[in-house]
């Protein structure tokens, strides 16, 4: 078992283990109110949800569950879950765990930050992508027609729970998905190197990953510089993610991204050809990824909805070299030539 203590303005542990010993007293040293919202997909609801329910017996649980995928990480589950804590008379005294991957993870964080302007949360991540990323540093969100993840706040957990045998139990697709992030953590600064993209995840991985993101959130924990740097492949990632209609997996479409990010940071640099097959090489560590072509005014256009963008350009991080981010300023017209 290996503990992070994340300084914010809100101090918290995240606990990294296998197997779920421990937790029922992780969570109770947590909580204060009688009330906990279990809040899960219908994926993850026939996996793990009875498992978690069954250790908090001693506490009034209501199980929330909406349709898995990020089509339906959309405001009318958000109202609906909203709803449901009120109708069962949830207080400021209570709690949310918010049981699964990126998806459930951005919802149940987002219901905890607003209703009643705030209350109790847990995050307990299924998938490898939230494990290393989303479970941790406060970000919260839905998504809209216009794009991905505009409506949202910065709201940190109280814990966060990651059992890496959940790992065990996900599909092909996810794995990928979730080497997509932690090969973004590879060209930050940080210890993970080529050789730990080759391994399998484990309980260093995952530590790695997270000691990353643990230094930038606690310099910068609302994203107004460094924080930024997080973004890697994820500005043309989530235009791509939004144009395919979410079908493709996140963590390819980031990979997607930082290809993207790679052409630009050679023609913006004037990189050499050493550098950039060094980049690449940590690009495809993991094999090939599924890849799929948009013009790049439809790719511009949803970038201009992305809430890094202002009404000139948009903060775009590019790579000077491996583990030399550096976050550039770029006018649409710029993008435009350079994508």
């Amino acid at each position: 078992m290996t503990k992070i203590t994340v300084g914010t303005n809100k101090n918290y542990d995240i606990i990294i283990q296998r197997g779920l010993s421990g937790l029922k007293e992780f969570i109770f040293s947590l909580i204060k109110g009688e009330k906990i919202a279990v809040i899960c997909d219908d994926v993850v609801d026939k996996l793990y949800a009875s498992e978690i329910i069954s250790l908090l017996e001693e506490k009034n649980v209501v199980k929330i569950v909406f349709p898995h995928g990020e089509q339906n990480k959309n405001a009318e589950n958000y109202i609906k879950i909203i709803n449901t804590l009120a109708e069962n008379k949830f207080t400021r005294h209570d709690t949310v765990i918010s049981l699964g991957g990126g998806v459930v993870g951005d919802m149940g964080a987002l219901v905890a930050s607003t209703y009643m302007r705030g209350i109790r949360l847990i995050a307990i991540p299924t998938t490898i992508l939230s494990m290393v990323d989303s479970s941790v540093g406060g970000k919260t969100a839905i998504d809209l027609p216009a794009g991905k993840n505009l409506l949202g706040t910065f709201y940190q957990p109280d814990g966060v729970f990651i059992n890496l045998d959940f790992i065990k139990s996900l599909p092909e697709r996810e794995i990928k998905s979730g080497y997509g992030e932690i090969i973004k953590y590879a060209y930050l600064e940080g210890e993970i190197e080529p050789k730990d993209l080759e391994s399998e995840i484990s309980e260093e991985l995952v530590y790695k990953c997270l000691k990353i993101k643990q230094k930038i959130v606690e310099e910068d924990e609302k994203e107004s510089s460094i924080r930024k740097l997080l973004n890697l492949g994820h500005t043309v990632g989530h235009a791509i993610e939004s144009l395919a209609n979410y079908k493709i997996s996140h963590g390819e479409c980031v990979l997607m991204g930082i290809e993207y990010a790679i052409n630009v940071s050679k023609k913006y640099f004037l990189l050499s050809n050493e550098k950039v097959e060094k980049m690449q090489k940590i690009l495809y560590s993991r094999g090939e990824f599924t890849k799929e072509s948009f013009d790049s005014e439809k790719i511009i256009e949803k970038i201009k909805n992305d809430k890094k963008s202002s009404f000139d350009g948009v903060d775009f991080v590019l790579l000077k070299d491996v583990k030399k981010p550096k976050i550039v300023k770029l006018t649409f017209k710029e993008l435009k030539e350079l994508i």
